[in-house]
Order: C-alpha cells, then structure tokens, then sequence
C-alpha cells in the first residue's frame, strides 16, 4: 500500500537539502563578490600610488632643480673642493648671447610618436620623385625661416652650461642684460676669428687645412687599380671583418682586403660610396677596386685552393682595397657625445681659448670635460674680453690636432648623411637609448692612423642602396649630426655645389665606366637611378645646412 507519509517525509527531506545548498551558494557567491572587491581595491590603490609617485616625485626634483638653476659647480682656489657659484661666474668666460637655431637632441627625435615626434625636419621626399618605386622614404626638409625664430641658448654657454650644469636653458635676466650692454665693447672681438681656426663664420681656416693629413689622393686610387691589373695573390688568409672576407697576401707582400657578398648590393655600396668620396675629394677613403672571381685570370691562378676554401662562387664581384697599417680606434669627439651635441664657430672658439688660455678653476673643470690631458696653470682674473684683448695667436699644436680632428668629422658627417651609412655614428645614436655610456665607446667602421692622425672612414656597404631602404627608420638619426653642425671645409661645400649643378649620376657611373672592366660590368649593375635620386636630393639638403650655417654664424 501506498504510503502518504512516507512520500511527505522525502519530499520534506529534499526540500532541507535544497535549502542547504541554496545556503551554501549563496554563501560561495558572496565570498566570491568579497574576492572581486578585494581584487578591485587592491588594484585602484597600486594605480593611485603609481598615480602620486609619477606626478609629485618629479615636482619635487623640478623645484630642486629650480633652487639650483642659478648656480653652477665650480672648483674653489685653495683646497679644490667643490661649491656653488652663481651663475655669472660661469658666464663671465663667453661670448656675447646671440640669436642661434634650435639644435635637435635625441629627445626631439624619440618623443611622442617615435622618430617623427618633435623633430620638424624630418619628412617624406616627394612622391613625384619616385615615380614607379614601391619604398618610401625619409628626407629632411629644408625650412629657411624656422632656425632664426626658435629659442636658443647662448652660443659659448650651449656647451660649457650643458657639460657642468646639465641645463638647455642660457641665461637671463640681469646677466643677459649686461651682456647685452656690454656687446659694443665686445663686437668687434667677436667677429675677430683665431687666426687661421674659422673663414668666413663657417669653413676651416687655413692653419687647420694645412695640418689635415695627406691621406689617399686620386693619383694614389688610379695607381691602386693598375697594380690589381698585374698583381698576383699569393695565398687568402682569415680576416678583414666578416667570415666570408678574406686578407690577401700578393706576391710581392703586398696586403689588401677583399670584401665578398652573396648580395651585390653591398659590393656597389662600397664601390659606389668610394667613388663619391673621390668626387667630393675625400681622402679619408682607402684606395679600393672592383675584380670577379675568375680562377682562370692571373690575380687569382695561383690561390685557386683558398678560393674553393672560402667559398668563393667564380663570376662573384668583389671590392678589394689596400691594406691600411697602424691603425687604431677612433672616438666620437667629445662635442659630439652630450645629449646637446653642436659644433659652430662660436664652439671652436670655446676650446680653442680654453685650451690656449686656460684663467681660472672653472677653466680647468672645462677642460677636463672636453677631454684635453693639458693641465695648464690657473690665472687670475676672469673678465670678458674687452676692446683691448690681446690679438688672436696662431692655435697651438695641441690646439691644432684637435681642430684636425673636429675637422676630419666636419666631413665625416657630411659624408655619411649622403651615402645614409647607417653602421657607422647612427649605430651609436640609435643604440643611446639602451646604453646612454655608447657615445664614449669607439665609432664602428672608423679608424685613426696613429702616424698621422688620419680618420679612414671603412666598410661604407650599407650606403647609396642599403642605408637608403631604410631611411624611414632611421632618417631622423641620420639628420641628428647634421642640423647641428656649422663648420665645413670650404672644398667639400665646393664639391658639393659642382655636384648640384652637373648630373652627380653621370660622373659616378663615368668612374665606373673607367675604372672596370666589361667583365666587371656584366656582373655588377651601375648605380640605379632610384639612389641617384636620393643622393641629389640629399645633396641639395647638406647645401641648405651650410646656407643656414652662413645667415646664422657667418662674419658680416
């Protein structure tokens, strides 16, 4: 029989059970809605101190900063200990404050949006120019007017203030205005140049010119190509850079350097950016030339075996260049290693002084940052130059070797922003937001000849057709040295116009022409016509560099 009570007490037992659980569930969601407000609080109170820590933590450092604008670190007379001078202390030793462009720093090309950020003269070259090719790339653009309307430091101040005081600002206030009271008196030595240092606000002078090494002249070039028409190679060795280079030994000892690619677009940028360097009569570049890989020809019949050891492919151009001796690493010069790198007339005047006539503690703290071992005696007396300085004295020769050497730079840089070699001071400007140490390390791919001070600008392969496919990532580094250099050799800036006005493509495949055999030329196309374009217009871009350097620093 059926039992009612029976099926009462289980319905009311299964009722208690769903109580239970629904109990329990509620007991779990709440617990689980506790974790999710913990989570949400924890999280809103990282984000909050995040929030105090990035805004008040550098207010406080900005109003430090601001106690201590006015004053700058000094050595004091006696016991060498450091203190705090004000500012015209420091002012006392420059010139004039002049009306200057703007410099770009590296933090003008890397904020906000990357490369293009603040850093206005980097744009796109007219799409018209290069009709047909499938890359786009990056040219500065000229702006005539935008240099005199920017705010500027002093010029003398911009590397001395930024060296000790690690400020972008130049002074004002009552210094400015008794600097500018005082211009009168001050003119006409400002104009004055050290003798023989700067021409015309804007070239080297003549003492520099004379003591720039010989290097390697055209003749030297011509007479490196005939002697590969009758040399003979002897055996390859190991060495020269990358694993598939090789150092070749000739009969006769002589040394060289071959340079092997699978890709023959590096063997024409080396080949091509040493031509340009001849145009632009460079004498910074080793003399090189074009051969092909032919076991049958009498340059290579007698290494046959190190060739098959090398795994050098037969009909493979390769680029051969003389052996360079006593070489050591080459630095970046000291004006060019802080954040506000420049070089301009009013620098060159800054060392040369400082080197020559070093007056006081602040002198020698000066000296030290831009790296002279000179350790001349401090003279009293710190005065502005008046109407009755002495007349300007002949550099010293340690003045001189290193206006040599800002003058071998002068044309390094020039060089480099038109082949767009990227392995070389852009290597190291790129790499500055890794390793803020790199600009003291050596350059890649430079070198100095410790007998004559000579700079051999080595392995420009990435430039012409490499470096310039990827302009559009490193254009604005490319740029960087040249907005901020004012001081040129007047024979490069006269290459260089010559350059303009005839057709640069034509003179550098005519050196082509003449300087290969048709058996080079079937393997080895010319310089296409998409990098002459460039080139012309880069070279248009360094003239308007050296028209701004003239409006703004020339003597009138």
């Amino acid at each position: 029989m059926f039992d009612v009570r029976t099926v009462e007490s289980g319905a009311c037992c299964e009722q208690e059970r769903d109580t239970g659980d629904s109990a329990m569930s509620m007991t779990a969601r709440r617990r689980r809605a506790f974790q999710r407000q913990a989570c949400l609080l924890s999280v809103l109170a990282a984000f909050s101190l995040g929030l105090a820590l990035g805004v008040f933590v550098p207010l406080i450092g900005i109003s430090q900063g601001a106690a201590t604008k006015g004053a700058v670190m000094v050595v004091s007379g006696e016991g060498g200990n450091p203190e705090m001078e004000p500012q015209p202390a420091l002012q006392a030793l420059h010139h004039p404050a002049h009306r200057m462009p703007h410099f770009p720093t590296i933090d003008d090309i890397r904020s906000d949006d990357g490369p293009r950020g603040r850093y206005a003269p980097v744009s796109f070259i007219a799409e018209e120019k290069l009709v047909g090719e499938g890359e786009v790339m990056f040219q500065p653009k000229l702006d005539p007017d935008g240099l005199m309307d920017r705010k500027l430091p002093a010029p003398g101040a911009s590397i001395v203030e930024q060296m000790l005081a690690g400020s972008g600002k130049v002074a004002t206030g009552p210094v400015l205005e008794r600097r500018e009271s005082r211009a009168g008196k001050l003119e006409e030595y400002n104009r004055e140049d050290v003798e023989g240092v700067i021409r015309d606000g804007i070239y080297w002078g003549a003492s520099v010119e004379r003591a720039l090494p010989v290097g390697f002249d055209r003749r030297q070039s011509d007479s490196w190509a005939r002697y590969l028409r009758e040399a003979e190679v002897e055996r390859l060795e190991i060495g020269c850079g990358r694993m598939q280079n090789r150092l070749l030994v000739f009969r006769d000892g002589t040394r060289a350097c071959a340079r092997y690619r699978q890709n023959t677009d590096q063997i024409q940028g080396e080949l091509f950016s040493f031509y340009l360097g001849q145009l632009l009569n460079l004498t910074n570049l080793a003399p090189s030339a074009a051969s092909i890989i032919d076991p049958e020809a009498r340059l290579w019949a007698a290494a046959t075996e190190e060739l098959a050891g090398a795994q050098w492919k037969p009909t493979k151009p390769v680029v051969i260049t003389k052996w360079i001796g006593n070489l050591e690493p080459a630095g970046i010069p000291h004006p060019f290693r802080p954040l506000e790198r420049h070089l301009n007339r009013f620098d060159v005047r800054n060392i040369t002084e400082g080197l020559d006539r070093p007056r006081d503690g602040v002198r020698r703290l000066l000296l030290e940052r831009l790296g002279t071992a000179r350790d001349a005696p401090a003279s009293a007396g710190a005065a502005l130059p008046s109407s009755t300085a002495p007349p300007s004295q002949p550099p010293s020769p340690e003045v001189l070797e290193r206006l040599v050497e800002l003058a071998q730079w002068s044309d390094l840089i020039v060089f480099d922003y038109l082949i767009a070699n990227l392995d070389r001071v852009v290597n190291n400007l790129y790499n500055f937001q890794w390793n803020a140490d790199i600009m003291a390390a050596p350059a890649h791919n430079l070198a100095r000849q410790t007998d004559s001070s000579l700079l051999v600008f080595l392995d420009n392969e990435s430039g012409l057709l490499h470096g310039y496919r990827l302009l559009k990532k490193y254009e604005a580094y490319h740029g960087l040295l040249l907005d901020n250099l004012c001081v040129f050799r007047r024979s490069t800036v006269r290459a260089l116009e010559g350059l303009r006005d005839a057709s640069v493509g034509q003179r550098l495949n005519a050196l082509f022409e003449r300087t290969t055999t048709a058996q080079i030329r079937d393997v080895l196309p010319p310089l296409p016509e998409k990098s002459v374009k460039i080139l012309v217009d880069r070279i248009e871009r360094v003239l308007g560099q050296v028209q701004k350097c003239r409006e703004t620093f020339a003597v009138r």
